[in-house]
């Protein structure tokens, strides 16, 4: 998701809520890993980091949590 998709997206949720929290959620394990239970995390978003490193996906914002 682009930033501009971001910020629209999250512009029409405040409208509609209020300035409420942003969270992230999260799994340490693959999708559709077969069990019953994912290990799933939900944490709050603390900040943003652009990244560039060597990989095929170029410079990105990274969600720190």
């Amino acid at each position: 998701m682009k930033i501009s998709q971001l910020i629209a997206e999250l512009e029409k949720v405040k409208q509609a809520q209020g300035d409420i929290e942003v969270t992230c959620t999260g799994s340490s394990l693959p999708d559709n890993h077969g069990g019953p239970i994912p290990d799933v995390f939900e944490t709050t978003v603390e900040g943003l980091r652009v990244t560039r490193d060597s990989s095929s996906l170029g410079p990105r914002v990274r969600v720190q949590m």
